[in-house]
């Protein structure tokens, strides 16, 4: 816990060793700040929690409280109204660590650790908000199994089992026929899963309804080829939105035969890809960033953008080592079974319909014959460093990450 938090956290009565306040013990990482009016909803709410788990009910838990408050003088007024300890406002850095890390894009947010540090929930605020009396306390996220059910519909009306599917990938796809984007996704999705059968790939998509009402599930489930979750089944459907992180549609998540994520949202590749070549659209080490842009928001990436006069071997060399680097981390991210740390996209032209607004937004102008390697940080604020050198070579990606890691490089504010 002191990799995350450093030697000292505050308490109540000053500071404390981090290593002996959270040893063994399941930590909440609560980040909030005193000008965000939900978060002051939440805090109570959590206080009443934390109060019955640790004193009532003896549990080995703590809360780190991880402050976005504009000041300190905002931060010490916050704390003053809550129980548990605080990552030192101060440490300006190791907060911006916690967010990235984690990948907080909103607050309040509450993540829930286990004693050795790995995530169990990234989403403590709803598991709080739905067990107030920490009955289910840790909050361990049920498996996909628990969560999939054991019978699907199918067109004809009948019933389908999970074991009916052993061998395939699944893809479950949340929609609904109010959704202009779904109405637009949903026939190419169709065609896709059409030249699918047709090789006789063991593949099924279940439809999960986020329509309002059965008749409208009905009338937009004719239009669909494959299997659905009985709209009646609600509560089902609700917490495979929760186990899956859906916050918008369409979103399909691929699953693979053993029912483990492959893609969490794969609406992008499968657009890109009809005639399904890329198949089951599994993390990719390098990625057109004019194609698929949806990661660049959430994640540190490296963005190499050919040059229009760039020697087609020099191309070649920097795009295998792109996609070697990916490669490397998604092994990475697997075997530690957390996010991945590092994307990694490519971009044919400075004119690309993605890319051009992203140079759009630095500083000065980017001649397009000129090839241009970028550690881009979006999620901390939109940061971004160009990698200065007369030639791009491939150590020079290597170079970049490593730099970027040991805060070495100067980092602009996009526009």
């Amino acid at each position: 816990m002191e990799s995350l938090f450093g030697p000292k956290l505050l308490s109540k009565n000053g500071e404390v060793d981090t290593a002996t306040t959270l040893k063994d013990k399941v930590v909440g990482i609560y980040f909030s700040a005193h000008w965000c009016p939900p978060c002051r909803s939440f805090t109570p709410e959590l206080a009443k929690t934390y109060s019955l788990l640790t004193e009532t009910q003896q549990k080995n838990f703590e809360i780190v409280f991880v402050s976005s408050d504009n000041d300190e003088s905002g931060f010490t007024e916050y704390y003053n109204s809550m129980p548990w300890k605080a990552l030192p406002y101060l440490d300006r850095d190791r907060k911006g660590v916690l967010s990235k890390k984690f990948k907080v894009s909103g607050i309040p947010t509450l993540v829930i650790l286990d004693p050795s540090g790995s995530v169990i929930t990234k989403d403590g605020r709803t598991q709080i908000d739905g067990d107030p009396e920490g009955a289910n306390f840790p909050w361990v996220p049920p498996q996909v199994k628990d969560v999939l059910g054991t019978e699907f519909q199918n067109k004809e009306g009948g019933t389908v089992k999970l074991q009916d599917l052993e061998g395939h990938h699944i893809a479950v796809y949340f929609s609904a026929h109010w959704c202009p984007p779904c109405k637009t996704f949903t026939p190419n999705l169709a065609k896709v899963y059409s030249k699918l059968k047709e090789k006789g790939v063991k593949f099924e998509i279940i439809f999960a309804s986020s329509d309002k009402n059965e008749q409208e599930f009905n009338e937009y489930y004719k239009e669909m080829p494959w299997l659905a979750i009985p709209y009646v089944d609600r509560e089902r459907k609700l917490k495979l939105s929760q186990k899956f992180g859906v916050t918008g549609i369409p979103c399909l998540v691929v699953l693979g035969p053993d029912l483990e994520v492959v893609n969490p949202n794969a609406r992008n590749r499968v657009s890109n890809d009809m005639e399904a070549l890329e198949y089951p659209w599994g993390a990719k080490p390098v990625i057109n960033l004019d194609e698929d842009p949806s990661n660049i928001n959430d994640y540190v990436s490296i963005l190499f953008v050919k040059g229009e006069g760039m020697d087609e071997g020099a191309c070649k060399a920097m795009m295998d080592k792109m996609s070697s680097s990916g490669e490397e981390y998604i092994k990475k991210a697997k075997s530690s079974k957390e996010d991945q740390e590092f994307m990694f996209f490519f971009s044919n032209s400075v004119n690309g319909k993605v890319t051009s607004s992203v140079i759009e937004a630095m500083e000065g102008s980017i001649p397009a014959d000129k090839p241009l390697l970028v550690v881009l940080d979006i999620p901390e604020g939109g940061k971004y460093s160009i990698v200065e050198a007369d030639t791009l070579t491939p150590d020079l990606v290597d170079k970049a990450i490593e730099d970027y890691s040991a805060g070495k490089l100067t980092m602009k504010q996009l526009n």
